[in-house]
Protein backbone atom coordinates (compact mmCIF):
# COMPACT_ATOMS: atom_id res chain seq x y z
CA UNK A 1 0.00 0.00 0.00
CA UNK A 2 2.98 2.25 0.88
CA UNK A 3 4.56 1.87 -2.49
CA UNK A 4 1.02 2.13 -4.78
CA UNK A 5 0.65 5.23 -2.56
CA UNK A 6 3.85 7.22 -2.75
CA UNK A 7 4.11 5.98 -7.00
CA UNK A 8 -0.15 8.05 -7.30
CA UNK A 9 1.12 11.15 -4.85
CA UNK A 10 4.62 10.84 -7.55
CA UNK A 11 2.92 10.49 -10.88
CA UNK A 12 -0.43 13.41 -9.62
CA UNK A 13 2.53 15.82 -8.63
CA UNK A 14 4.78 15.41 -11.59
CA UNK A 15 1.02 16.10 -13.85
CA UNK A 16 0.03 18.67 -11.18
CA UNK A 17 2.75 21.00 -11.33
CA UNK A 18 3.82 20.68 -14.61
CA UNK A 19 0.66 21.79 -15.89
CA UNK A 20 0.20 23.96 -13.42
CA UNK A 21 3.33 25.45 -14.48
CA UNK A 22 2.84 26.14 -18.16
CA UNK A 23 -0.84 26.78 -17.40
CA UNK A 24 -0.47 29.71 -15.05
CA UNK A 25 3.40 30.26 -15.83
CA UNK A 26 4.44 30.07 -12.30
CA UNK A 27 7.11 27.38 -10.34
CA UNK A 28 5.76 28.84 -6.40
CA UNK A 29 7.05 31.65 -4.31
CA UNK A 30 10.97 29.78 -4.50
CA UNK A 31 10.58 30.22 -8.64
CA UNK A 32 11.88 26.59 -8.84
CA UNK A 33 9.93 23.78 -10.44
CA UNK A 34 11.78 21.10 -8.28
CA UNK A 35 10.61 23.17 -5.02
CA UNK A 36 7.19 23.77 -6.46
CA UNK A 37 7.12 19.84 -7.65
CA UNK A 38 7.97 18.68 -3.92
CA UNK A 39 5.51 20.75 -2.16
CA UNK A 40 2.41 19.73 -4.14
CA UNK A 41 4.13 15.57 -4.04
CA UNK A 42 4.78 15.73 -0.32
CA UNK A 43 1.09 17.50 0.24
CA UNK A 44 -0.61 15.35 -2.13
CA UNK A 45 0.85 12.32 -0.50
CA UNK A 46 0.51 13.64 2.88
CA UNK A 47 -3.17 15.10 2.76
CA UNK A 48 -4.30 11.73 0.45
CA UNK A 49 -3.09 9.39 2.61
CA UNK A 50 -4.98 10.73 5.60
CA UNK A 51 -8.12 11.66 3.58
CA UNK A 52 -11.19 8.95 3.73
CA UNK A 53 -10.70 6.87 0.32
CA UNK A 54 -13.26 8.57 -1.99
CA UNK A 55 -13.72 7.72 -5.70
CA UNK A 56 -12.59 5.29 -8.46
CA UNK A 57 -9.71 3.08 -6.63
CA UNK A 58 -7.00 1.59 -9.22
CA UNK A 59 -4.75 -0.90 -7.39
CA UNK A 60 -6.52 -0.92 -4.22
CA UNK A 61 -5.89 3.04 -3.69
CA UNK A 62 -8.48 5.70 -3.98
CA UNK A 63 -6.72 8.53 -6.10
CA UNK A 64 -9.02 11.12 -5.92
CA UNK A 65 -7.97 12.68 -2.39
CA UNK A 66 -4.34 12.36 -3.89
CA UNK A 67 -5.61 14.44 -6.82
CA UNK A 68 -7.81 16.73 -4.82
CA UNK A 69 -5.07 17.52 -2.25
CA UNK A 70 -2.18 18.21 -5.38
CA UNK A 71 -4.50 20.87 -6.90
CA UNK A 72 -5.52 22.46 -3.49
CA UNK A 73 -1.78 22.84 -2.81
CA UNK A 74 -0.78 24.34 -6.38
CA UNK A 75 -3.69 26.33 -6.50
CA UNK A 76 -2.69 27.99 -2.53
CA UNK A 77 0.98 28.23 -4.07
CA UNK A 78 0.06 30.19 -7.41
CA UNK A 79 -2.28 32.65 -5.23
CA UNK A 80 0.54 33.07 -2.57
CA UNK A 81 3.08 33.81 -5.15
CA UNK A 82 4.11 37.50 -6.34
CA UNK A 83 3.90 38.72 -9.75
CA UNK A 84 6.92 40.39 -10.99
CA UNK A 85 6.88 44.27 -11.27
CA UNK A 86 7.05 45.89 -13.91
CA UNK A 87 10.39 48.39 -13.42
CA UNK A 88 12.06 50.73 -15.22
CA UNK A 89 15.40 49.43 -17.05
CA UNK A 90 17.95 52.29 -15.68
CA UNK A 91 19.75 54.25 -18.25
CA UNK A 92 22.66 53.00 -19.27
CA UNK A 93 25.52 54.90 -16.27
CA UNK A 94 22.80 55.69 -14.45
CA UNK A 95 23.97 54.31 -11.07
CA UNK A 96 21.17 52.52 -9.06
CA UNK A 97 19.35 54.66 -6.60
CA UNK A 98 18.42 54.30 -3.33
CA UNK A 99 15.83 52.99 -3.61
CA UNK A 100 16.35 50.25 -5.48
CA UNK A 101 19.22 49.28 -2.97
CA UNK A 102 17.02 49.18 -0.88
CA UNK A 103 14.19 47.14 -2.84
CA UNK A 104 16.88 44.60 -3.53
CA UNK A 105 17.75 44.24 0.16
CA UNK A 106 14.06 43.56 1.30
CA UNK A 107 13.47 40.89 -1.87
CA UNK A 108 16.91 39.23 0.14
CA UNK A 109 14.79 39.52 3.46
CA UNK A 110 11.84 37.96 1.88
CA UNK A 111 13.51 34.89 0.34
CA UNK A 112 15.30 34.14 3.22
CA UNK A 113 11.66 33.67 4.80
CA UNK A 114 10.60 32.01 2.23
CA UNK A 115 13.64 29.40 2.83
CA UNK A 116 12.61 28.98 6.60
CA UNK A 117 9.13 28.59 5.88
CA UNK A 118 9.68 25.71 2.77
CA UNK A 119 12.03 23.56 5.06
CA UNK A 120 9.50 23.97 8.15
CA UNK A 121 6.52 22.95 5.95
CA UNK A 122 9.09 20.35 4.10
CA UNK A 123 9.53 18.57 7.98
CA UNK A 124 6.14 19.06 8.73
CA UNK A 125 4.61 16.99 5.85
CA UNK A 126 7.45 14.30 6.42
CA UNK A 127 6.33 14.46 10.11
CA UNK A 128 2.49 13.81 8.48
CA UNK A 129 3.23 11.10 5.68
CA UNK A 130 5.24 9.59 8.79
CA UNK A 131 2.52 9.45 11.01
CA UNK A 132 -0.28 8.12 9.03
CA UNK A 133 1.55 5.29 8.08
CA UNK A 134 3.13 4.62 11.98
CA UNK A 135 -0.23 5.44 13.89
CA UNK A 136 -2.96 5.39 11.90
CA UNK A 137 -5.13 2.55 12.77
CA UNK A 138 -5.56 0.31 9.45
CA UNK A 139 -8.59 -1.87 8.88
CA UNK A 140 -7.53 -5.70 7.57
Amino acid sequence: MFLIELAFALAIGISVAWVWSLAFNTRGPWNSFLLFFMVIFLFSWGGGSWISPYGPTSLGVSWMPFLFMGLFMALLLTAVTPRPRRTQAPVRGQAASAAALKEEAKEEELETTFDIFFWALIVILAAVIFSNYYWHPRLP
